[in-house]
């Protein structure tokens, strides 16, 4: 979304026509399946949203921002979250909650956060991963990232009910076959006109197996309030899951350097192992950088300009082509051969990949 406000839940229960129309939910309702339920999600710019009368208008969940680390200052609570879950709740909606994805916590980091702070979660709610590149951040979680989150939270909270909510652009941009078989259910962001009606399924481009929600507009209204994302659920997107799966085998953890900007063992464990795959390194992944961790960065590094010596002894030369790597991914500053933490943050991104793990 390209608000602040993401992920939702549902009903299993199904809606007369007249319901529907009732509730701001698409006019054109003959071309939907039987039983797919309407429901809204609501972050701050939904903070006076009545929930009892949108419940009355027909809508069958409510799904709240709980927080997100999109923002450079670090992890957060939504301040109108616990109010929207009350307010939800009371009214007799289904309940969900979702966190927003983003660069300053990695996905288990991100996943306990979100767990420590959830607001009257009960079992049957939903938890929803809102995964979009917004305000400070400038990357997109991955497959491995959404499977991770959500293989955390399970274990966190034991067998719950699962979203993952992406674009169908971005959707059909990747793989996901790690997601799919953690359980996650899809909610697929696809507004067509934008106009407040449905415009007809979401096209997952056979990333996905299907689509449990379709978040299908977000000009639509709710409660006395407007704009609000309006979505519908088909009745089994409630249903809790289990993976199909074990989770991945850990390997190497991921580095917080990406996220705070200070290098250390994590991510220089993480760029050994990434030097013995692609340029020859044969010392201990330990990170504990010396002169042969240096001398395959060096050799790397050509791919990126530089030009001086293999000799184990980094300067200048050797931390400009660094920067030239990392601005591949995200990184932004000069290329001064002065490392400080933009520059570490990018080059720990590019590690932080799984191939590397």
């Amino acid at each position: 979304m390209h608000r602040r406000n993401l992920i939702r839940g549902a009903v299993a229960a199904a809606l007369a026509p007249a319901a529907v129309a009732a509730s701001g939910a698409p006019a054109a309702a003959a071309r939907r399946g039987a039983g797919e339920l309407p429901g809204f999600d609501v972050s701050n710019y939904q903070r006076g949203i009545d929930h009892a009368l949108a419940a009355a208008q027909g809508q069958r969940f409510a799904v709240a921002k709980a927080g997100g680390c999109q923002l450079a200052e670090g992890p957060y609570v939504t301040s109108s979250y616990a109010g929207h879950v009350d307010g939800a709740r009371a009214a007799g909606l289904r309940v969900g909650h979702y966190w927003m994805s983003g660069d300053f916590l990695a996905p288990v980091a991100a996943a306990d956060y979100f767990a420590d702070h959830l607001h009257d979660y009960r079992p049957g709610d939903v938890l929803a991963l809102d995964v979009e590149v917004l305000d400070d951040s400038t990357r997109l979680w991955d497959d491995g990232d959404v499977a991770a989150w959500t293989h955390r939270v399970r274990a966190r909270v034991g067998p719950f009910v699962p979203w993952f909510y992406i674009s169908t652009a971005a959707l059909r941009a990747a793989a996901w076959d790690r997601t799919i078989a953690s359980g996650a259910h899809l909610w697929a962001a696809a507004w067509g006109r934008n106009d407040g009606t449905w415009p007809g399924p979401p096209d997952l481009g056979g990333r996905y197996p299907d689509w449990a929600v379709h978040q299908y507009t977000s000009v639509g209204s709710a409660g006395g309030v407007a704009p609000v994302d309006l979505n519908l659920a088909r009745p089994w997107a409630f249903d809790v899951t289990e993976p199909t799966e074990p989770p991945p085998a850990t390997g190497l953890p991921k580095t917080s350097t990406e996220q705070d900007g200070v290098p250390g063992p994590v991510m220089w464990r993480r760029a050994q192992n990434w030097l013995r795959i692609e340029s020859g390194y044969t010392g201990p992944i330990d990170g504990v950088p010396g002169p042969n961790t240096y001398a395959a960065l060096q050799r790397n590094m050509r791919n990126w300009g530089y030009t001086g010596p293999v000799d184990g002894a980094p300067g200048p030369n050797t931390w400009a082509a660094v920067q030239r790597l990392a601005a591949a991914h995200g990184y932004t500053g000069p290329i001064d051969g002065a490392m400080g933490p933009h520059s570490w943050r990018g080059f720990a991104r590019f590690l932080n990949q799984d191939r590397w793990d």
